[in-house]
């Protein structure tokens, strides 16, 4: 997973690792964490935005969107994509002008939201439990009467490390710490071998692992999308199978599809055949609209196979005309000072995250730095 804190600034390419962490915390507190898609008058900005919220959160998310359009530009967000933040952070990337370390942001909470057109949702998010609390941050929200489940997502991806890695065990403690980094920086992007413990978080047919491309394109602009994607079926795919757009979209390119509502097959687009339980990788190519504004644009793709759906695949993306087509969709969001209440959380920071035999130096290190980050990204 390391390797993409120095290419790329889409958190989308932790796709594969970051769904088997929402559906572990889903495993180990059924509510925490629950999946919704896009679709109606709730859109998604990019393809960084993790669907999962805890269940009272999402209810009230999705009842504003019954009525009023939702543009959503960040949920849940998981230990893994926090750590790709925080990195580029540190390393001047991607437009990010704050991040929290891993483990303390707001969004890893599954209760937040940043909207893009907050501006028009302040009253009817209100009146759904929605508070708008950190004036230097307007794209924000929180869901206060949901539980903060910070920490789950730590222990969540623990866990999937140990099950993977018996000969590597770490402490299951939900606290990020030197031995968690260390095991996440190992850990495959795509996700692990062996996933949630759960029946419930079983994957579908076409499961999108990875997605790596811009969250922002200028208009104008192509844009090429590497996307793997994992055959969960007992049926292999084959070369010959289409890729067709669900309904349309204003991202097609006529030059490289095949037609405004056919992209083109797996041969075509770099995959070939898939076979069962096996991944593949193809490259999707889209043309950025013409607009003087922000503006989100999305596709759902379906793989067709004679005449038969296998699954689709949602592709989303930003059109900005202001320049900033460089830098992740997750950068929005001003710095402030909003942390969530101290003390259990707070101590489980500084205590653990080590295996068995964890160095106390450590702690004396880390305790003053901790003290000292705010940021709440």
């Amino acid at each position: 997973m390391s390797t993409y804190t120095t290419s790329g600034c889409s958190t989308s390419v932790v796709v594969g690792l970051s769904k088997q962490i929402a559906q572990e915390v889903g495993c180990m507190s059924p509510g925490a964490l629950v999946a919704f898609q896009p679709g109606g008058n709730l859109t998604f900005s990019s393809n960084a935005v993790l669907p999962y919220l805890h269940s009272t959160a999402r209810t009230d998310l999705l009842s504003v969107a019954s009525t009023r359009s939702v543009q959503v530009n960040s949920g849940f967000r998981t230990v893994a994509q926090q750590y790709l933040l925080y990195r580029w952070y540190q390393l001047g990337r991607c437009g990010i002008s704050a991040a929290a370390t891993p483990g303390r942001s707001n969004h890893q909470s599954g209760r937040a939201v940043d909207l893009a057109n907050y501006s028009s949702l302040i009253s009817a998010m209100s009146s759904k439990g929605w508070t708008h609390p950190i004036p230097g941050d307007p794209v924000h929200f929180e869901h206060p009467s949901s539980p903060d489940i910070r920490g789950k997502d730590v222990q969540a991806f623990q866990r999937l490390w140990n099950r993977n890695n018996p000969a590597d065990k770490i402490s299951e403690d939900g606290a990020y710490g030197p031995q968690t980094e260390a095991r996440l920086k190992q850990a495959p992007a795509t996700g692990f071998a062996v996933g949630a413990s759960c029946g419930a978080a079983t994957a579908a047919p076409v499961d999108v692992v990875m997605i790596d491309g811009p969250d922002k394109l200028a208009p104008g602009a192509r844009g090429r999308y590497s996307i793997t994607l994992s055959n969960t079926m007992g049926t292999d795919w084959p070369g010959t199978a289409k890729l067709v757009v669900v309904d349309g979209s204003e991202l097609h390119d006529d030059t490289l599809w095949t037609s405004p509502t056919e992209v083109g097959t797996l041969d075509s687009l770099g995959g070939g055949a898939i076979g069962a339980g096996a991944q593949g990788v193809i490259e999707i190519p889209v043309l950025a609209p013409m607009v003087s504004e922000v503006t989100a644009y999305s596709a759902e793709i379906a793989l067709v196979d004679n005449g038969t759906t296998l699954g689709t695949i949602q592709l989303a993306l930003s059109v900005t005309p202001n320049g900033d087509e460089d830098s992740s969709g997750d950068a929005g969001d001003e710095d402030g000072e909003h942390e969530h209440d101290e003390g259990e959380f707070e101590a489980g920071t500084v205590s653990g995250g080590c295996s068995t035999g964890g160095s106390i130096g450590w702690l004396a290190l880390v305790l003053p730095a901790l003290l000292l980050s705010r940021r709440r990204r």
